[in-house]
């Protein structure tokens, strides 16, 4: 299916961390420091991860499921990812 990894971005993070952003947001805009900084980590760490997994061929990307931007190696959707699972809070 094209686009399935966004669209499950979309559906699956997308709307929950958006929902918490409507609730929250003063809490939420009064740590946005340690939100950034923390997102910040996230991608970081995951790059490295991600990356080198891909790299060495422990897993892959294909292109039919996702939009075809690259970045650093992985695809735009993989960085959405990251970024915003990383605001997720723990269930």
């Amino acid at each position: 299916m094209p686009y399935a990894y966004l669209i499950w971005l979309v559906v699956c993070v997308g709307l929950p961390l958006g929902l918490l952003w409507v609730r929250c947001y003063p809490l939420l805009a009064r740590h946005r420091w340690a939100l950034g900084w923390t997102t910040l980590g996230g991608l970081v760490l995951g790059w490295l991860w991600n990356a080198s997994a891909v790299r060495v061929g422990i897993w892959y990307y294909t292109r039919p499921e996702t939009v075809g931007v690259w970045l650093l190696g992985l695809p735009i959707e993989e960085w959405l990812w990251m970024g915003a699972s990383t605001c997720c809070p723990p269930a």
